[in-house]
């Protein structure tokens, strides 16, 4: 599914490093799968489509990733996605969901201002997104003036 959804890439000048065939680590995943803030999506026969990992952090849920395969995209997996994990967030009693993205890729930032989030001024951020940028941008993400942080508020 990573490895597919990210193919996507090739066709956003100069992110074409995201589709280098590289996935999330066993340990990257068992950190969502571990407090049970991580879901996937499968079709009606078992098939694996889409994957959604979250971390509860301070007051927030923050989605480090979601990945819809290709063939699936555009068929409302990742909304449904990004629906449960704010139903669990509810669930827990956080007050918003938060995540980091790329601001111009019509699958991310302007996929999730449909969803109720809003794009984050760089002073608006506090410590904890703002470490996450900061830690972002120090792995070499290209494209940094870019990428965003995004908030849901949920109460």
């Amino acid at each position: 599914m990573e490895i597919s959804a990210s193919k996507l890439f090739l066709t956003i000048e100069g992110l074409d490093t995201f589709a280098d065939d590289s996935c999330a680590t066993e340990e990257q995943h068992m950190s969502a799968i571990e407090p049970g803030t991580s879901w996937t999506a499968e079709t009606d026969d078992g098939q694996q489509i889409g994957f959604l990992a979250a971390i509860p952090e301070d007051t927030a849920l923050h989605i480090y990733e979601i990945s819809v395969h290709s063939d699936c995209q555009k068929k409302g997996v990742g909304k449904a996605l990004m629906e449960r994990a704010e139903a669990h967030a509810r669930a827990l009693g956080l007050s918003e969901m938060t995540l980091t993205t790329f601001r111009h890729v019509p699958w991310n930032a302007p996929f999730y201002e449909r969803l109720g989030f809003q794009v984050l001024k760089l002073e608006e951020c506090g410590t904890r997104l703002g470490g996450i940028l900061a830690e972002e941008l120090g792995r070499g993400l290209p494209m940094p003036e870019q990428r965003c942080a995004m908030r849901k508020t949920l109460t």
